[in-house]
């Protein structure tokens, strides 16, 4: 909870879980009630919503009633003006409230499952002109799409109260916070009202809703680019590739790469690969001795001399079937989003308390073995110069309606008795290597494994990390997070 006395200030209060039934009946937003004997203690948390000190917190001898008589402010706005925002000049670990009213606003971003991560986007604009970028998340989001879509002669006045920014790259980003922020739009309260009319009497600006514009989406939606914009392949297509272009597949989640790391170390700052750079300083008990510490160096040359944290993003390496053939595709984190429900972090940090190997994958992670996904992928010009098959995966569906479609129109199914030989991989999750034959019949063409190089490649991929006793390093090197430099991939000698 977020409790505000008569006079505007706020403080943080929680409830466990055994003493929530006694106050419940209590606890409703903007109701008014007296505590008595609640338990004062500091307040950790790294994102603050009020008072930076101290949280209250309601034990089994908290005593709540109602208040009938409560003479303070209804919200208690603390507004933040845009030109403080923009300019850097706010905490990112404190929360804030605005208002402005929306000139620009964009689609609803419906791609993760959990609707809690569903977003739009707002532009909004002050009284002094200033503009600000802020995403809605989950509820608020929804709240503001139904407004958007049942009010569209009456132009918004929104404020946000219990926002957050984020600084990346210098960049202010702002947003709604899980379910503390609200949203206010139009509401019939003087802040709106006070604001509408400073509006005109300042800038002689009347709002109306033809003001406001659909911000254009960089990205073609989900139906262009996989059945419009991009040609649709095979994976027995990518294994030499010649020449650069983006393509689209269909191909079924077949395991996880054991031997290859999950997840990389991310700048905080620009979401790039970071490496550990230890060092060393004076303890400050007096003791001259020497204390080793750890800190962090980026690979990206713009944040050198810049103090960064590090947070684990997915990196993990998938191997994907279709009919013609296995390929290992590395998704990273944007995309790994709409199939995992836990974030890389939290996977690692729970694996990390349970003392787990953070070399092997997660079990949660398994969660993504034997579904069918359309893919898009590009082909680079280090792909063909390097003749290399380390694909990273730009884009992902699940959606049936699209795979459906691709398969309809691009994969043509193999007669019933054509002599074809299917050579299965022992790929991690599931350990079955299987040979399938068909049956024999003269007068038709065999078709075996495209190459001798293919075959090779796909049986070095999939050696188990068991049997690579004997390691040499190849030339083609392993799919490394975007701006990082490749390392080599280990094949076994007996490969060459």
């Amino acid at each position: 909870m977020i409790l505000m006395d008569e006079e505007g200030r706020k403080i943080h209060a929680s409830c466990v879980k055994k003493w929530f039934p006694k106050f419940k009946r209590y606890l409703k937003e903007d109701s008014s009630i007296y505590v008595k004997k609640p338990n004062v203690a500091p307040n950790t948390s790294k994102f603050k919503f009020a008072h930076p000190e101290s949280k209250l917190n309601f034990y089994h001898d908290t005593i709540v009633k109602d208040c009938e008589n409560f003479s303070g402010s209804a919200h208690g706005f603390h507004f933040v003006d845009f030109n403080t925002i923009v300019s850097n000049n706010i905490l990112e670990s404190n929360s804030f409230d605005i208002i402005g009213h929306i000139f620009e606003y964009g689609h609803m971003d419906t791609s993760e499952q959990d609707k809690s991560k569903h977003k739009m986007l707002l532009h909004l604009q002050d009284i002094e002109d200033t503009k600000l970028k802020i995403t809605l998340w989950g509820h608020n989001e929804y709240y503001m799409h139904d407004f958007l879509a049942n009010n569209n002669r009456l132009a918004p006045v929104v404020i946000v109260q219990f926002a957050r920014v984020k600084f990346i790259n210098g960049r202010p980003f702002s947003s709604t916070y899980f379910d503390v922020s609200r949203v206010f739009i139009n509401n019939d309260i003087d802040e709106i009202t006070i604001y509408k009319n400073k509006l005109v009497s300042e800038n002689g600006q009347q709002l109306s809703s033809s003001g406001i514009k659909m911000i254009a989406s960089k990205q073609d939606t989900e139906h262009d680019d996989f059945l419009k914009n991009h040609l649709f392949s095979n994976i027995e297509d990518l294994f030499e590739p010649l020449e650069e272009k983006t393509v689209i597949i269909v191909g079924t989640v077949k395991g996880i790469r054991q031997n290859i790391r999950w997840y990389y170390l991310a700048c905080s700052n620009c979401k790039k690969s970071a490496k550990e750079k230890e060092s060393s300083t004076d303890k400050v008990d007096g003791s001259h001795e020497v204390a080793e510490i750890v800190t962090y160096e980026c690979a990206n040359l713009k944040c050198k001399n810049i103090k960064i944290s590090v947070i684990p993003r997915f990196k993990i390496p998938l191997r994907v079937q279709d009919n013609a053939g296995t390929l290992t595709l590395t998704l990273f984190d944007q995309e790994a989003k709409k199939l995992f429900k836990y974030t890389a972090k939290e996977l690692y940090d729970k694996n990390k308390k349970l003392g787990n190997n953070l070399e092997l994958y997660p079990m949660e992670l398994k969660v993504v073995l034997d579904r069918k996904l359309a893919i898009k992928i590009d082909i680079t010009r280090y792909n063909v110069d390097n003749k290399s098959n380390l694909y990273g995966i730009s884009r992902l569906t699940e959606n049936a309606d699209i795979i459906d479609e691709l398969e309809k129109n691009n994969l043509t199914p193999q007669p019933a008795n054509s002599d074809s030989f299917l050579i299965g991989s022992s790929d991690v999750g599931s350990h079955d290597t299987k040979v399938l034959k068909g049956q024999v019949n003269c007068n038709k063409p065999i078709k075996f494994i495209s190459t001798p190089i293919e075959l090779k490649r796909n049986l070095a991929t999939c050696i188990d990390i068991d049997e690579m006793e004997n390691l040499s390093t190849s030339k083609y090197p392993r799919l490394s997070p975007p701006d990082e430099q490749p390392t080599p991939l280990l094949v076994p000698k007996k490969e060459k």
